[in-house]
């Protein structure tokens, strides 16, 4: 059964149950043909549906793309289009007024069979999640998440950190929320980085991109602990990691 959860940790707790099941509604609606800007103007058009009203960060859309690298270099002209066998990797981070969620999978357009490298991307998500503790620190997400790329002869592509707060609208965050939240993540102290030496207490999205020198993939799940509670926000057991309903 799972814990009672805080007023303010509950909203956040909806909010990504929601935004898994936005995240499911746009990977269904996926069409051979399409771009990364069409991918992310779709999950505009389908916020409200999910009871969103704005973006924690906008909708990040890579297809059989450099995952980790957004930010550092920008896309050029439309990218590639989605095609049959395509890897398409999504991140949303839709939100309210109050809360948000940030989720991301990567998937196989048509089916088929998934590559070595989101299989292992989804696994060592669902380790990160479930070695994570209130006696273990920010840094050693970092280094499980390395040493489970390592192990199966892969790489971490985001060498800086794998995942960084999620922040709820107190102090200065209030101003600007949720956008403020987002920009807050880019303090070294919101991050989980490999010399964080500080305890996992409070909310966390866990994003590890794992690489196999030519093709990427990431999976993107929020956690809450504190004291005696672990969660997985958004989600019914840590099974149900890097998976989509229906």
């Amino acid at each position: 059964m799972r814990p009672e959860l805080p007023p303010a940790i509950a909203a956040f707790d909806d909010a990504q149950r929601r935004a898994i099941a936005l995240l499911a509604d746009v990977c269904s609606r996926l069409e051979a043909g399409m771009h990364a800007r069409d991918v992310e103007d779709l999950a505009v058009t389908r916020l409200g549906d999910h009871g969103f009203t704005t973006w924690y960060h906008p909708p990040e859309v890579d297809i059989d793309g450099d995952i980790g690298r957004k930010g550092l270099i920008p896309r050029i002209g439309k990218g590639p289009a989605i095609q049959a066998g395509s890897l398409v990797a999504i991140d949303l981070g839709p939100a309210t007024t109050d809360a948000y969620g940030d989720v991301g999978v990567t998937r196989v357009f048509g089916g088929g069979e998934e590559p070595f490298v989101v299989h292992q991307a989804r696994e060592c998500t669902r380790a990160a999640c479930g070695f994570a503790s209130r006696f273990k620190t920010c840094g050693e997400i970092f280094i499980v998440s390395q040493a489970w790329a390592v192990n199966n002869r892969l790489k971490l592509r985001n060498e800086n950190a794998v995942g960084h707060r999620l922040l709820t609208r107190d102090g200065l965050i209030d101003k600007g929320f949720p956008r403020s939240a987002h920009l807050a993540t880019l303090l070294p102290r919101n991050r989980l980085h490999r010399l964080h030496p500080v305890r996992l207490d409070g909310m966390f999205a866990v994003r590890p991109v794992l690489t196999d020198g030519t093709q990427s993939a990431s999976f993107e799940e929020a956690l809450y602990i504190h004291e005696g509670i672990k969660v997985v926000l958004g989600r019914d057991s840590l099974a149900d990691v890097g998976t989509l309903p229906g």
